[in-house]
């Protein structure tokens, strides 16, 4: 492989736990997953057709490579410098990133331009991204943000696929009520662009529920350059843990602000650049309070439902 280009070991899928049903197909475990009570849904930002073309006039390189990093995950390396991880603990490589996983840019409601990471979950409309709840909503007291825009392989103010414009975005009401870090994950619809959708461009990783943890994923983002000065997408191959009923952790160093909504990766073939995802970096802390260790909400029935009625709107 070309040098920067994400080494990541090709993981057989196992042959029991699969659904394999159409675009939206799920993983499941062999085990019994923890229930929580049932999430109601929040009412979805809807965006216009002339507030989508304002936001594609709005993202300019300049404005991209401005936008900071959204405050759920405030992380920035001690005493100016990046901020060693503890001995023993894996460091994010840098790469030029894939085209399935890119930076989610918004304007929040106080009129500051940030970004998150998000990526392509595999749809029937094939126009669905998964990124971090508070990557699209501020929580309790607040709103959803504005001006979204997804750039695929977003790379140093480069987009490579074209800036990709929202329809609307979906987060349970547990998250806007109450900022529940057990429901940090969102879904954006995307508008389709020169007559095609999003997942028909660039690709979908899969949605992977209740598989437990002590499992190797990969896990990519695209952390703030003042914060990491490679200024390139970052990846890391790391198995999960249990952090307590319904949050999962990774233990890598790297992973500073503008990495909330990075995608956790099940099975991950880089043949193919597919996988299952099975977290998104969020959830407690919001996301983690250290650039080394990173959590992320467990995905359970909540998070397949929400997919699936976000799909049905799109």
């Amino acid at each position: 492989m070309r040098k920067g280009q994400m080494r990541w070991t090709v993981a057989v899928v196992a042959s029991t736990g699969v659904v394999a049903a159409g675009a939206g197909a799920v993983v499941h475990s062999r085990t019994n997953p923890p229930v929580r009570q049932a999430a109601d849904v929040a009412v979805p930002l809807q965006v216009s057709a002339a507030e989508a073309d304002q936001t594609e006039r709005y993202w300019t390189a300049r404005r991209m490579t401005a936008a900071a990093p959204v405050a759920g995950r405030a992380l920035q390396p001690q005493v100016g410098a990046r901020a060693a991880a503890p001995r023993g603990v894996p460091t994010a490589k840098a790469f030029g990133g894939v085209r399935t996983i890119g930076a989610l840019f918004f304007t929040t409601q106080d009129k500051r331009d940030h970004y998150c990471t998000a990526s392509v979950i595999a749809s029937n409309s094939r126009r669905l991204l998964l990124t971090a709840a508070h990557c699209i909503h501020g929580g309790k007291g607040h709103g959803y943000v504005r001006n979204v825009a997804f750039v695929p392989k977003y790379d140093r103010g480069r987009a490579p696929y074209g800036v990709w414009t929202a329809r609307s975005a979906l987060v349970y009401s547990g998250w806007q009520k109450r900022g529940d870090p057990d429901l940090d994950f969102g879904f954006v619809t995307i508008n389709p662009r020169k007559g095609r959708n999003i997942q028909s461009v660039v690709g979908a990783y899969r949605l992977g529920i209740n598989r437990g943890t002590g499992l190797w994923v990969n896990v990519a983002g695209n952390p703030k350059a003042t914060w990491d000065r490679r200024d390139r997408p970052i990846w890391c191959r790391v198995k999960t843990k249990r952090q307590s009923r319904y949050q999962i952790r990774m233990d890598c160093g790297g992973f500073y602000g503008g990495t909330s909504g990075s995608p956790w990766i099940l099975n991950y073939n880089p043949r193919n650049n597919t996988g299952y995802v099975n977290g998104v970096l969020g959830g407690y802390q919001g996301g983690g309070n250290t650039h080394y260790t990173s959590y992320s909400p467990y995905f359970d029935k909540d998070i397949h439902n929400l997919r699936k009625l976000a799909d049905s709107r799109a």
